[in-house]
């Protein structure tokens, strides 16, 4: 991806720009919509906006990556998707569309079949997804005994869950089936969270960092068969990292996440080629490259802000190179710039950014 590390350009002028369209006009071509999310977390004190107007979709077979630094949102944003959240956590606005239908208006008992029979999740750490008190043959076969009406079956669905093991890679799977979660390496506990996710061939398939605890081999046969994944049953995938280069090599869309807000989301190429956030550009500039060797590795001055102290207006203010006093005052709007989505004032000829339209990235 050496050439997907350059940066180029300038920014598209105003007459680009068109409303974020209505998610009905990508209902009949998307898996999953999502329109203006906001989640908030409740204490006895506070009222805290973990995530604020988010908007993307994802479509069958498409591979889209979710990145940021810690505290953005990602896996706030999972957990809302799976209905997983808190229970001091709450959607107060926006819809998740999945398929058509509005997941708020899905029962209790609905969503939880749902869950693994048509959106299913790998998390970050497999170690605690799995019962350590069963055997991996046992949980296999009970995810299936409970979504499968009329498949009772132990013997089939044993040999099912002996055929999907081998399939993500486990060695000696008739025989391994047997034994407990300690008994297998991380890697191998990973391949075995992603088997019990597609036992039941869901339709998309969310992984909330699944890589980052592994090694650098086992991150490439972890990503290997999520490849497989999608060009042999057309899962489409929601791939959550902070590592831009796992996400260069495996997605083919981008939405960036900052503060709780997607500031950026467009094409993995278009994106990587010519970032319009300022936030993706200083993202992209931390990644070791070849074009730089032997240049001090740049870091992103500040870090993300907590949730208790959200700056007024743009939130990445207080961290960027091109801000103008507008920004300390006025949060932006998610406009469309040249076919991608982007959060920033400098886009935005009505937010009073002086210059908006043609400001070039790499000066600042």
């Amino acid at each position: 991806m050496a050439a997907a590390m350059k940066r180029s350009g300038r920014a598209p002028d105003a007459s680009s720009k068109i409303p974020l369209p209505h998610p009905d006009q990508k209902e009949c071509e998307s898996l999953l919509v999502v329109q203006g999310l906001d989640v908030v977390y409740r204490t006895r004190e506070l009222r805290l906006r973990a995530l604020h107007d988010v908007s993307f979709d994802v479509r069958p077979g498409q591979i889209v990556g979710v990145v940021g630094e810690s505290g953005c949102g990602k896996s706030t944003l999972s957990a809302a998707l799976m209905r997983l959240l808190p229970p001091n956590g709450e959607i107060t606005s926006g819809s998740i569309r999945f398929q058509g239908r509005d997941l708020s208006s899905l029962t209790p008992e609905q969503i939880r079949q749902m869950r693994g029979r048509e959106m299913a999740m790998i998390f970050q750490d497999p170690l605690t997804s799995l019962n350590p008190t069963f055997t991996v043959g046992t949980q296999l076969i009970d995810v299936q005994a409970a979504h499968r009406q009329g498949h009772r079956d132990r013997a089939l669905l044993r040999d099912r869950a002996v055929k999907m093991l081998t399939n993500v890679g486990i060695p000696d799977a008739v025989e391994r089936i047997n034994d407990y979660p300690h008994q297998f390496s991380g890697g191998m506990r990973q391949r075995i969270m992603i088997a019990m996710t597609l036992i039941l061939e869901p339709q998309l398939l969310i992984a909330d960092e699944p890589t980052s605890a592994l090694d650098v081999t086992l991150e490439a046969q972890v990503l290997e068969l999520l490849r497989r994944l999608r060009a042999d049953k057309g899962t489409a995938i929601l791939f959550i990292s902070h590592d831009l280069g796992v996400v260069a090599q495996l997605c083919d869309r981008v939405v960036v996440m900052y503060a709780g807000r997607a500031v950026e989301d467009g094409d993995v190429e278009s994106l990587f080629e010519r970032p319009l956030h300022p936030y993706t550009k200083a993202l992209l500039e931390t990644v070791p490259s070849r074009e730089r060797r032997g240049e001090r590795l740049a870091t992103i001055p500040g870090r993300v802000p907590s949730l208790s102290a959200l700056p007024s207006g743009c939130k990445f203010a207080p961290r960027c190179s091109f801000v103008q006093e507008v920004n300390r005052g006025k949060e932006p709007r998610y406009l469309e710039v040249d076919g991608r989505h982007v959060r920033c004032n400098m886009y935005d000829p009505a937010s009073g950014y002086q210059g908006a339209g043609i400001q070039q990235l790499e000066n600042g």
